[in-house]
């Protein structure tokens, strides 16, 4: 990906932008020391794959959402019920 240098940058606030080393930066832009940097300057940022997340992780997250849908689905319930009363009408059976 390209980064095209705006007034305040540095390699550090760069890097930390984009989650790279400021060493992953120079050597990506061949850049010589003192490693000057400059408005409109268009720099390469090596953008690595992000891992994936361990499967225990996957499991977990996975668990917390089929919580949360069924969490929501007994509010919808109870939400259905509070309607048919204030409608006056018979509650549908399921």
């Amino acid at each position: 990906m390209n980064y095209v240098v705006r007034p305040g940058d540095t390699l550090n606030s760069i890097a930390a932008r984009f989650g790279v080393s400021v060493q992953d930066l120079i050597r990506a832009n061949n850049l010589q020391p003192p490693f000057f940097i400059y408005i409109g300057q268009t720099l390469f940022i090596p953008i690595r794959e992000s891992p994936t997340p361990p499967r225990d992780d996957v499991d977990r997250r996975l668990r917390r959402l089929e919580a949360q849908v069924r969490e929501l689905d007994r509010r919808v319930e109870r939400l259905e019920v509070r309607v048919t009363r204030l409608e006056g009408r018979p509650r549908p059976r399921s």
